[in-house]
C-alpha cells in the first residue's frame, strides 16, 4: 500500500496516482462561450478531455446553426423568412424542439409561446437604444400575430396558419441543448456530470461516490448587483435546475424598469411580484420553458396548472416573491427539503 503523498507532488500528478491505485477519476473541467452567454462542463470518467470537448462543441454549433436568431443562414431564420401556408420541411432537431415548445405553450395556456418572435424583436429593439422607449402601439399592434394555435408540425414540415407567423424558441434553446448534449455524453460512457449552459444547469451521476453534484439558485439582489451568491442550494442527480428572473435582461423605458419576460397573451410584463422561478425536472428544456412559463403566470396563477404539469414527469418550483420590506418570500412547491 503506498503511503501518503508528501506535500510537494503536483496535484496533476496525484490525480494520476490516485487512478492508478483504483480511486475514482478527477473531475475535469472546461467551458467557454456560448449562446451570447457561456457554458461549463464538469464530468468524471476514463474519457480524453479532447473528446468530450469536441463533442460538446459540435453540439453547441449545431444549436446555433439551427436556433440563433443572430445569424441569416440559421433554420430558424428559414422559417421565419418563410412567409407562406405552404408547409415547409425542417430537421428532426428543430421539429423535435418546437414541438416541445408547442406541448409546453397548450399545457401553460399560452404563458409559453413560440411564435413571440414580433414581440421579442420590440423588446430587443428598445434594450439596444437606451433613447428607444418600448412602443406601446407597436406591442398592440404586433400581438394579433402571436399564437401558438397559428403554427403546428405535420409530416416533419412547419405549416403556419398564416404567412406573417415567426418563432423565437430561445425560451428552451440553452435546455434543449444541455439534453442533446447528455445524451451524446452517455453514449460514449459519460454517466456523471455537470452542464450548464447559459445558467441552465443539467446533472447525471455523482460527483464522486456518495458525493453528488450540487446546483444553486442565484439571490436575485446578489445577481442585480453583478454577482453570484446563492440563495439556496441543492444536491441534483439526474434533474435539471432552470432559473428565470425579471431581474436579468432588463432597461429602463419611459423611465419604468422593464424585463424581457413579458406575457406572450398581453405583451407586456406581469403585473405580480414574483422576480425569480427555479425549476426541478427531469430534462432541461422542460425546467428552461417552465421557468419562463412561471414566471410569466406568477405563484397564484400557477397553482391550478400543477396537476396539468406533471405530465411533464415530477416537477420541483421555488417562487421567491418581493416584500414591501425588500425581502423576498418563498413559495414552494413539491420544492425538496
Amino acid at each position: 500500500m503506498p503511503g501518503p503523498m508528501p506535500p510537494h507532488v503536483p496535484l496533476a500528478l496525484s490525480c494520476l496516482l490516485l487512478v492508478a491505485c483504483g480511486g475514482p477519476p478527477p473531475v475535469q473541467r472546461f467551458g467557454g462561450p456560448t449562446m451570447g452567454s457561456t457554458y461549463e462542463v464538469q464530468y468524471v470518467a476514463s474519457v480524453p478531455a479532447a473528446t468530450v470537448r469536441n463533442l460538446v462543441e459540435q453540439e453547441l454549433a449545431e444549436f446555433d446553426l439551427a436556433f440563433s436568431q443572430w445569424r441569416d443562414d440559421s433554420e430558424i431564420a428559414r422559417v421565419n423568412a418563410h412567409a407562406s401556408t405552404t408547409p415547409l420541411p425542417v430537421s428532426p432537431r428543430f421539429a423535435a424542439v418546437l414541438a416541445l415548445a408547442l406541448r409546453v405553450a397548450e399545457v401553460t395556456e399560452g404563458a409559453f409561446d413560440p411564435t413571440v418572435k414580433p414581440l421579442s424583436d420590440l423588446y430587443r429593439k428598445a434594450k439596444r437604444d437606451p433613447q428607444n422607449r418600448l412602443d406601446s402601439a407597436a406591442v398592440t399592434a404586433a400581438l394579433p400575430q402571436i399564437g401558438h394555435h397559428r403554427i403546428a408540425l405535420r409530416d416533419g414540415a412547419v405549416v403556419k396558419q398564416a404567412p406573417e407567423v415567426q418563432v423565437d424558441l430561445d425560451g428552451l434553446v440553452a435546455g434543449a441543448a444541455a439534453d442533446a448534449i447528455a445524451e451524446r455524453l452517455h453514449e460514449i460512457g459519460v454517466r456523471s456530470f455537470f452542464l450548464q449552459i447559459t445558467g441552465e444547469v443539467l446533472a447525471h451521476g455523482e460527483k464522486a461516490p456518495g458525493v453528488p453534484w450540487i446546483a444553486g439558485v442565484v439571490d436575485p439582489a446578489a445577481d442585480g448587483a453583478g454577482g453570484e451568491v446563492a440563495i439556496t442550494s441543492l444536491p441534483l442527480r439526474d434533474r435539471a435546475l432552470c432559473t428565470s428572473g425579471d431581474y436579468r435582461n432588463g432597461f429602463v423605458s419611459g423611465g419604468a424598469f422593464v424585463h424581457h419576460v413579458f406575457d406572450p397573451r398581453t405583451g407586456r410584463n406581469p403585473p405580480h411580484r414574483v422576480v425569480s422561478v427555479s425549476v426541478l425536472a427531469r430534462t432541461a428544456a422542460i425546467a428552461d420553458a417552465l421557468g419562463t412559463a412561471l414566471l410569466v403566470l406568477g405563484d397564484e396563477a400557477s397553482k391550478p396548472l400543477m396537476v396539468p404539469l406533471s405530465t411533464f414527469g415530477p416537477i420541483g418550483v421555488l417562487f421567491l416573491v418581493a416584500e414591501d420590506d425588500g425581502g423576498l418570500r418563498r413559495v414552494e412547491v413539491a420544492w425538496p427539503q
